[in-house]
């Protein structure tokens, strides 16, 4: 318990006889911010902007993707008749290879088919030699 000096009761604050004055509380009220359908509005614009650029980007991306295409689609003759090259002087260095290497065995022919009849084409990459299952 606590210990009041002057030993009397509490005086408690009453409000004066009669109350107090009223007082108009809406003009103290200040807005906070924008209203619910204001925010909503705005952010569909927002994303609706988004939206359309994203679409935009998607159009142009799709756009650059067909011009490389059809440049790919252009050059494929000329990388093919390069690829073509490379593989018959490769083809030539592995037959005469061959020829060397078989020139003592006797009925063999350069280029002819030893497990069959049926003609398979040769490998064509030094990676297909080191590869390994």
């Amino acid at each position: 318990m606590s210990y009041r000096p002057s030993g009397l009761p509490p005086i408690q604050d009453m409000p004066p006889p009669g109350g107090f004055p009223e007082q108009d509380i809406t003009k103290a009220i200040k807005s906070r911010g924008p209203k619910g359908w204001q925010l909503w509005l705005g952010s569909s614009v927002v994303m609706m902007y988004g939206f359309y650029r994203v679409g935009q980007n998607n159009q142009e991306r799709a756009a650059m993707k067909l011009a490389e295409r059809r440049l790919r689609f252009q050059m494929a003759p000329y990388l093919q008749a390069e690829a073509d090259l490379e593989f018959l002087k490769r083809e030539r260095d592995i037959t005469a290879r061959t020829k060397w290497t078989m020139q003592d065995v006797e009925g063999w022919k350069p280029q002819s088919p030893y497990y069959g009849n049926r003609w398979t084409p040769p490998r064509v990459s030094d990676m297909d030699l080191n590869f390994k299952k």
